[in-house]
């Protein structure tokens, strides 16, 4: 006959591989929430039902583990606690981690999202939601377009170092576009210099006459621009749900999102 494992809150698992102590001291994890950031051993055993004994064994194993700690009065959970859950969001890719704040960030605003990083001297398209019919530019995943040239190049660049910068300002491939745009390197470290103050930016009709965005830079959790996410919209035709100002709030918000949701040990 199978052995029953017992839970704090009566649930019964028959199996004979089940790991009684790992599911209880998951059990002593769970009894820490919002409302109960620190549990005395009493507190904390009353809210497993396990008994002082136990309990008090439990929290010994986490703070071993350095899970939680203890004040000589109550014990709390270690923020190293955040690492389990980011481990595995570590494993998905950029993509997979911005795709619902983007669909999210389209359905709000109702106009195409996209998310490119840097690579080199041009930005490659990871994703693109929304209402791509809007916008008459082929642009598809994949597509790569010279970093200087479009609202979500612009701003990471922006995360560069001024060393990084000055050496993209001196590439052949940035001399070629600003002869073809007139964007001088003059004009490209003003722009920079503002992003890094503003937090966002704004480019109309470079890549399309008609065609707008606005771009904010995505963060890992030190701090380093690993990518940029825009909102695009045509100027005219079909109005838009909101005008393409209004949106930088909601821009920036999904863009802080994505990268909270990015793991320390993330690799773009």
């Amino acid at each position: 006959m199978a052995e029953q494992v017992m839970l704090g809150d009566d649930r019964v698992i028959p199996d004979r591989d089940v790991v009684q102590s790992l599911l209880r001291g998951l059990d002593v994890i769970r009894a820490f929430d919002g409302a109960h950031p620190r549990l005395s051993l009493d507190e904390a055993a009353e809210r497993t039902g396990f008994s002082r004994s136990a309990t008090r064994r439990l929290l010994r194993t986490l703070m071993t583990a350095g899970l939680a700690s203890y004040d000589g009065h109550h014990y709390r959970l270690t923020s190293r606690l955040l690492d389990l859950g980011y481990a595995s969001q570590s494993r998905l890719s950029l993509e997979e981690v911005a795709l619902p704040h983007c669909e999210e960030l389209s359905r709000q605003v109702g106009r195409t999202v996209s998310l490119a990083r840097l690579d080199n001297d041009e930005i490659v398209y990871l994703l693109r939601v929304g209402a791509p019919r809007l916008v008459a530019v082929s642009l598809h995943v994949g597509s790569r377009i010279p970093a200087s040239l479009p609202a979500i190049g612009r701003v990471t660049l922006a995360g560069l170092s001024d060393d990084e910068l000055a050496e993209f300002i001196a590439s052949d491939a940035f001399r070629e576009q600003s002869r073809r745009t007139g964007l001088s390197a003059d004009d490209l470290v003003e722009e920079v210099s503002e992003i890094r103050a503003r937090g966002w930016c704004h480019v109309s009709e470079v890549l399309e006459a008609g065609l707008s965005a606005v771009a904010a830079p995505i963060r890992d959790r030190t701090g380093r621009v690993v990518a940029g996410l825009n909102v695009s919209t045509p100027t005219g035709g079909q109005a838009p749900v909101f005008d393409l100002l209004d949106t930088v709030p909601h821009l920036t918000r999904a863009a802080t999102h994505i990268g909270d949701d990015l793991h320390r040990t993330h690799q773009v």
